[in-house]
């Protein structure tokens, strides 16, 4: 997989370098990969990797706000693990039809959704990453 426009002008040259690498560890995964349940097992670790990183940009940004800001993300916050939730399970129902490979279609969709909020949610905390040396 290719990291977009959006990733290069999210993080910092560190951060980047970081996820280029786990980004790079999933292509050499999905590489390796000769079935569809080794496929789905990529993409599950790349996703639990991105959850993690998604529940620490949470927990740090929760630690810095207060009052309504506090109290707006995690409306956010909820509302976008209901959107997830949502999301998957019609990309589930819709997919069922693809045979094997609608699976790994949802595995990736899945972990698109989470790295999406972890870098949103980082995004947050560095504020405006146009340049990424703010970031």
């Amino acid at each position: 997989m290719k990291t977009g426009v959006l990733l290069l002008l999210l993080l910092s040259p560190a951060a980047l370098a970081e996820d280029l690498k786990s980004e790079a560890s999933l292509d050499r995964c999905l590489d390796g990969a000769s079935t569809t349940l080794a496929m789905n097992q990529c993409y599950a670790t790349a996703n639990q990797a991105w959850d993690q990183e998604m529940n620490r940009q949470y927990t740090t940004l929760m630690k810095t706000l207060s009052g309504e800001p506090k109290s707006r993300l995690r409306a956010a916050q909820r509302a976008w693990l209901s959107y997830r939730d949502s999301w998957l399970e019609v990309s589930r129902s819709q997919l069922a039809t693809q045979g094997t490979l609608g699976s790994v279609a949802l595995s990736a969709q899945g972990l698109s959704l989470v790295r999406n909020q972890a870098l949103m949610l980082q995004s947050l905390s560095k504020g405006s990453c146009a340049n990424p040396d703010d970031c």
